[in-house]
């Protein structure tokens, strides 16, 4: 356990009469009930993360504020989540779970509308729409945004496997659309789709990490997802003959 974290123990242990009538419900109650009140816990953490989360960097937020606007004391927050990099992954997790649900299920609309097939444009066109949305969605936040993303590259973040997680359901959205197009004639069939889905990925990933260390405003983001997708994307497209 590093000093920080003995620091944040220290703090909590000294206010932990806030957290201790939850502590004790869980002690005394059948297992069902203790079940749910773990989930209760659980359920106020994330909401207190997630609401911080909206109002200014993760940086800035700490672990004792967490707790306070979650109604429990600092080490019960502590037996639920192991350092404060669980809270990102917790909190801003849920959200890009619930984006690309959004994502997909708009695709699985538009997809219904058009029909099985359409021209090589129409499936390129999708998977700019995944991409536009992550943009959109980036900006809502585009600090705490980068930093999960880099959980995905940290071997010690407790993250790293949600974020990666995530990363490959997109990138398999992104593979069946393009080898839908395949299948239908509409796109090169000789080009691997799943390699052109990781660089489509790969180009997103590096726009956001790019973002600060070239100091490049973040409202131009999708800007140049879009040109660089395009440069991937356009030249599958195979013309319908005239």
């Amino acid at each position: 356990m590093n000093d920080n974290h003995s620091w944040f123990f220290t703090e909590a242990l000294m206010n932990e009469e806030v957290s201790q009538p939850v502590v004790a419900a869980e002690a005394s109650a059948p297992l069902g009930l203790r079940e749910q009140s773990k989930r209760e816990v659980t359920r106020r953490i994330r909401a207190a993360a997630v609401d911080l989360l909206a109002r200014k960097p993760f940086s800035e937020i700490t672990t004792r504020e967490v707790a306070q606007h979650a109604g429990i004391g600092e080490a019960t927050l502590f037996r639920y989540v192991g350092s404060k990099d669980e809270l990102l992954t917790l909190a801003y997790g849920d959200r890009m779970d619930a984006l690309l649900d959004e994502l997909q299920s708009a695709d699985d609309l538009a997809t219904e509308a058009v029909g099985a097939e359409g021209a090589g444009e129409w499936y390129c066109a999708r998977v700019r729409s995944f991409y536009e949305g992550r943009a959109a969605f980036y900006l809502q936040d585009p600090a705490n945004a980068a930093l999960y993303l880099r959980q995905g590259f940290d071997m010690t973040s407790a993250g790293r496997a949600r974020t990666i997680a995530q990363g490959d359901r997109l990138i398999e959205r992104v593979r069946s659309i393009l080898a839908e197009g395949q299948a239908a004639g509409a796109l090169l069939s000789r080009v691997d789709a799943l390699s052109v889905a990781q660089n489509c990925h790969g180009i997103f990933i590096h726009e956001v990490d790019r973002t600060p260390t070239r100091g490049f405003e973040p409202s131009t983001i999708w800007q140049r997802v879009h040109a660089r997708l395009n440069a991937q994307l356009d030249p599958l497209v195979i013309e319908p003959p005239l």
